[in-house]
């Protein structure tokens, strides 16, 4: 009895320690030419634990007989590139599929707007750094895309201002390119919250997918409701 009570306790000291320990994410995201990369790095307990997710490249193929959207992963990023490697394709009808799994799991949990612009309170942005260089050729279209560019990125900023807590000042800028064709890009962001309010999070959306399911009725009920039809 001794025994179950100490391992009880122990997990419950464990439990209560991942809640209130922080989990720190780097997003990265830089476009150059042929050399890009995607990554988002996940880092708690002070560091010691960290993984990586590298995010593979998005390529449209609308030549090939079944066009649709190709994730590929290029070896060697940097100065050392490699050759791609498809790793998977989505489908029209894939792509169709999962935002109808999207809009289905919308629908079952109530009031998931709120519980995730609840969590995001919680969440404390610490770096923020997006720079662009882009160009047309033209200088007048180059001037309409910067213009463009920098409303995109003052509506993000004001939005992730607004919901989450921003605790540095966003580093962005825009050089405009006027004499050639340039798409460049560099974003660094990076958060923290504990895991213990992303654990909440999840079961409230638990919590309120179960509510929304609809009540089993009996084998008996059912089949009253089969006879009077």
């Amino acid at each position: 009895m001794e025994v179950v009570i100490i391992v009880v306790i122990a997990v419950v000291m464990l439990f209560l320690l991942a809640a209130f320990m922080k989990l720190s994410v780097t997003v990265v995201f830089r476009h150059r030419q042929d050399d890009d990369e995607y990554k988002i790095v996940v880092r708690t307990l002070f560091g010691l634990i960290r993984y990586t997710i590298h995010i593979p490249l998005i390529k449209l193929e609308t030549e090939s007989e079944a066009p649709g959207v190709a994730f590929i992963h290029k070896k060697g990023m940097g100065e050392t590139r490699g050759k791609e490697e498809k790793k998977g394709k989505w489908t029209p009808k894939k792509i169709a599929d999962f935002f109808r799994k999207v809009k289905q799991f919308l629908e079952h949990v109530i009031d998931f707007h709120e519980i995730m612009k609840q969590f995001c309170r919680h969440v404390t942005i610490t770096k923020w750094e997006w720079k662009t260089n882009i160009g047309t050729g033209d200088a007048a279209s180059t001037g309409l895309l910067v213009g463009l560019g920098w409303s995109l990125k003052y509506a993000i900023i004001g939005a992730a201002s607004r919901y989450m807590n921003m605790k540095t000042t966003p580093v962005i800028a825009i050089v405009p390119v006027y004499d050639r064709a340039v798409s460049e890009t560099s974003f660094l962001c990076m958060f923290h919250f504990r895991i213990g309010h992303a654990m909440v999070a999840g079961l409230r959306v638990i919590k309120h997918w179960r509510r929304r399911r609809p009540p089993k009725r009996s084998l008996s009920a059912a089949r009253q409701a089969n006879e009077g039809y």
